[in-house]
């Protein structure tokens, strides 16, 4: 692809930072207004659940199609489709009155987000020189980075002031601008003999990834393996991606190339990618329900507190591309970022109820650093050694490594939570009892009687309370283990060729 002049370049990438920004916020965004929309579409709290599922398992059907969607039509129409598919959706979801309604177009949500990220990375690449893709990168991954971060705080602002709607109504300006700027995108990536597409893989992989989706995102709440609809769709799992691996090793033209992760930094690096997305999105769920349960912070507030991880992975992201450009090899980054997200999240296993604000910003701008230095050393690590006919469906897996990898970190560490806060509330209960000394010395220091009202602070104050919080802290101990497996996984990576460049064009 030929390089794009300054002017060229700036419009190309405000068009991709849009409707990617648009695409990853939606992940996160809708999580603040489903109590509203649980009332409004007169749901109860496991149907409104389906709002998030049905998104994720389109996002994760569709994603490893890039590659050969990307050959069949090019990327500029691709971008374009997805965006206007996109915004058109978001709108339905707006106006919807049932919950059938807003499950489907939540559906055709992700279906159409779903291609935005890879492909978008794809045109950046391509439009910046080779000394410059990490710079491009970096930008890309501060966009992707944002989403988590500004979700929860402008979901909750818009639903307090206008109404849950407006959190699907609000991609409509992103969208009609980012649809105007890429007209100027040069096309590309189109193939005038594209790949036969193999039906039977892509159902069976439908299959297989759609149900793995169901369990991870309903098995918590439908306490995993005692509930019927949880087992059917494990067996259908199972079953499904026995035999799409199967398909897909034995046709010439599989719908995803598995025999790619053969590359040992491909298959590696989508490892370590999809560990990444269990630290980033685990985080991303546990920390708000702990400002606002139980630290009583207001909506916007704990969003304020969660900005600075955000602005540390912005700035390491803007590093890491220029260390990259400077010839530093992209493992050292990495390892050096797993390391700060380690002692960012060490210190949040340290917490207690009676923390102060600033013990919640600087743990979190240091875990944010760590982000940002894995995200795009990792990315170059992993295509370094793949050649570029290779790099569209190396696109599609190792994308979808970090939506998966994000989907289990947030059904894992939930899990653990929830779990974690049953056996503390057991613990901490039995030193509840009128034959314990400090219990007695508790109540007077406290002015406190024993009656029916005592009983009931006791249990709603005291135990809700510390056995919450040490949930949250044992997820929070979860996630710093997953930065450590991190390390080995890295040291296994091969160190790029000295003239390697990230992928300029993922289907040249």
């Amino acid at each position: 692809m030929a390089q794009e002049s300054p002017t060229s370049r700036l419009t190309i990438t405000v068009a991709v930072m849009l409707a990617v920004v648009m695409q990853v916020l939606d992940l996160t965004i809708v999580n603040v207004a489903l109590t509203y929309m649980r009332g409004s579409l007169h749901a109860n709290s496991d149907q409104i659940t389906w709002v998030l599922t049905s998104y994720m398992v389109a996002n994760v059907i569709i994603l490893p199609l890039t590659g050969l969607l990307v050959e069949r039509y090019g990327q500029r129409n691709i971008m374009l489709w997805s965006v206007v598919g996109f915004v058109i959706s978001s709108v339905l979801c707006g106006q919807s009155h049932s919950l059938l309604e807003i499950v489907l177009w939540r559906f055709l949500q992700g279906i159409f987000g779903a291609s935005l990220a890879p492909v978008g990375q794809t045109i950046m690449l391509g439009a910046y020189p080779s000394n410059k893709r990490g710079q491009a990168m970096a930008i890309l991954g501060m966009g992707i980075m944002l989403g988590p971060i500004l979700g929860p705080t402008l979901g909750g602002y818009l639903t307090d002031t206008l109404s849950w709607r407006w959190v699907f109504y609000v991609n409509i300006p992103f969208g009609i601008l980012a649809f105007l700027l890429m007209q100027t995108i040069p096309d590309g990536g189109k193939s005038s003999t594209p790949r036969p597409v193999d039906w039977t893989g892509f159902a069976l992989m439908a299959l297989g990834l759609g149900s793995l989706q169901g369990v991870l995102s309903l098995g918590d709440q439908d306490n995993w393996f005692s509930s019927r609809t949880i087992i059917i769709l494990t067996i259908g799992a199972v079953l499904g991606m026995i035999f799409f691996v199967w398909r897909s090793l034995s046709v010439k033209y599989p719908v995803v190339d598995l025999r790619l992760l053969k590359d040992r930094n491909l298959s590696i690096g989508s490892m370590g990618i999809g560990i990444f997305g269990l630290a980033l999105f685990g985080t991303m769920v546990i920390l708000p329900i702990m400002l606002e349960t139980l630290m009583h912070y207001e909506a916007f507030t704990a969003g304020l507190v969660m900005a600075p991880q955000g602005i540390g992975a912005m700035l390491a992201m803007m590093l890491a591309g220029r260390l990259l450009g400077r010839g530093v090899n992209p493992r050292n980054i990495v390892l050096v970022g797993v390391i700060f997200g380690a002692v960012g999240t060490y210190f949040t296993t340290l917490y207690s109820l009676d923390i102060s604000m600033a013990w919640l910003i600087w743990p979190s701008f240091i875990r944010g650093i760590g982000f940002g230095l894995v995200t795009i050393p990792l990315f170059t690590l992993a295509f370094s050694t793949l050649k570029k006919s290779q790099q569209a469906e190396g696109s599609g897996i190792f994308n979808l490594m970090r939506t998966l990898g994000g989907s289990i970190g947030i059904a894992i560490v939930s899990t653990v939570a929830s779990q974690e806060t049953q056996v503390g509330w057991n613990q901490m209960g039995g030193f509840i009892n009128p034959f314990n000394p400090a219990f007695h010395h508790y109540l007077a220091a406290a002015g406190m009687t024993q009656n029916p009202t005592t009983w009931q602070v006791l249990g709603n104050v005291v135990l809700y309370s510390q056995a919450n919080m040490r949930g949250m802290l044992d997820a929070f101990v979860l996630v710093f283990y997953g930065f450590l497996v991190m390390i080995p996984l890295i040291i296994f990576l091969k160190k790029p060729p000295p003239d390697s460049a990230p992928p300029t064009h993922l289907s040249e």
